[in-house]
């Protein structure tokens, strides 16, 4: 397949992503980071969202890449599609639900199991849907081992579907693609104010007051993916074309999605209304000249977005670890904690995630990375 130009804006952007889902969950399973009604907490509890956030980016970045290479011949580079992904997300995924394992063995030898932590935490049945990829196709009424990989689950299963839904996808031509667009509202609708409802998930919401919303994970998180990934191809689409541009290249325009962002993160919205916004970031920023693209190229964020997936897979197992160890060998309290001293921890996780991902990026995630290519490419010179 011929390589396309690489959009490090985007790459920045997945980074950021990432630290904002972490913050999500360091505010749900740690500490506090802010009072609980106020806007900066409702800024961080929306944080599910940024995984819509990835649906949406990854569907865009496939059809940048992989479009034209379809479209030429689907079943020549089908099955290199597929060695190529599941070089991309496997190993790492294996990686860490084998360190929850160590961590597992850690944690009887220094803890009491209960009933709750072999239904949940360490569920040994479900072991073999994480290496099938299957722990979220509602398989299970539950999140289990490194929970964050059950959005890589729905995304292997999309990557599936991808090159299939591509050819009607295409045939859709025009202003006729509006309606595609009105079939993702529809289906994030139709996610938000029906099948919420009927998810394990909202009767266990920390906020029991939130009553629809697009966090269903383990049941019908595949759905969720399926319409984040079809509106990223087709904001592609309009990428392609150019629509927009004039308007979205400008640094101001470029700040006002940033703005939009944080306002209606911060205030009571349907859960769509981000994932709105969420496109006109990716717009403005692959478009943006100026200040905004320098920002977004600076080496420390497009660092941050090349290591973002080893941060995703494994800042909850850093995060297990951390918390359990605190409780039973250290004085240190994270209770009624003071928001500075919280931000201090938090920050001194977020330092710990990031080393750790670091070291698995060059020493997991690369490597294997590159020798699963390298000996699908052997093979097929053999053959």
């Amino acid at each position: 397949m011929q390589k396309k130009n690489y959009l490090s804006s985007l790459s920045s952007l997945r980074g950021l992503a990432a630290i904002l889902v972490i913050l999500l969950h360091v505010n749900v399973f740690c500490f506090a980071l802010s009072p609980w009604d106020g806007p900066l907490n409702h800024f961080i509890q929306k944080g599910y969202l940024w995984v819509d956030f990835f649906f949406l980016l990854s569907g865009f970045i496939m059809m940048h890449v992989y479009s034209e290479p379809f479209e030429k011949n689907i079943k020549e580079n089908f099955k290199k599609f597929m060695l190529s992904r599941f070089a991309r997300i496997y190993p790492l995924h294996l990686f860490s639900l084998l360190f929850m394992g160590v961590l597992y063995f850690w944690y009887r030898a220094n803890f009491t199991l209960y009933p709750t932590d072999y239904i949940y935490t360490f569920n040994m049945q479900a072991i073999w849907a994480h290496l099938l990829l299957l722990q979220s196709m509602n398989v299970y009424d539950f999140l289990s081992w490194d929970s964050a990989s059950w959005s890589i689950s729905v995304e292997w299963w999309m990557y599936v579907v991808f090159p299939f839904l591509l050819i009607p996808f295409r045939k859709i031509t025009g202003w006729k693609k509006i309606f595609i667009f009105f079939g993702v509202v529809a289906g994030y609708l139709f996610i938000n104010y029906y099948l919420y409802p009927l998810s394990p998930t909202s009767k266990s919401a920390l906020d029991p007051s939130v009553k629809y919303s697009l966090d269903v994970t383990y049941d019908y998180g595949f759905i969720r993916c399926f319409f984040g990934f079809l509106f990223g191809m087709l904001l592609y689409e309009l990428y392609r074309v150019g629509w927009g541009r004039r308007y979205f290249n400008k640094d101001a325009v470029w700040l006002l999605t940033i703005v939009a962002i944080v306002t209606v993160m911060a205030v009571p919205t349907p859960d769509f209304v981000p994932i709105v916004v969420f496109a006109a970031i990716i717009l403005a920023s692959v478009y943006v000249e100026g200040v905004g693209k320098y920002l977004l190229n600076l080496k420390p964020l497009i660092y941050l977005g090349d290591i973002s997936y080893s941060v995703y897979l494994m800042h909850l197992p850093i995060m297990f670890f951390l918390l359990n160890y605190f409780k039973k060998f250290t004085q240190i309290k994270l209770d009624h904690l003071d928001w500075g001293i919280a931000w201090l921890y938090a920050s001194i996780y977020l330092a710990s995630v990031i080393l750790i991902s670091t070291l698995t990026y060059y020493f997991v995630e690369v490597p294997m990375r590159n020798k699963i290519n390298q000996l699908s490419a052997k093979r097929k010179v053999t053959s």
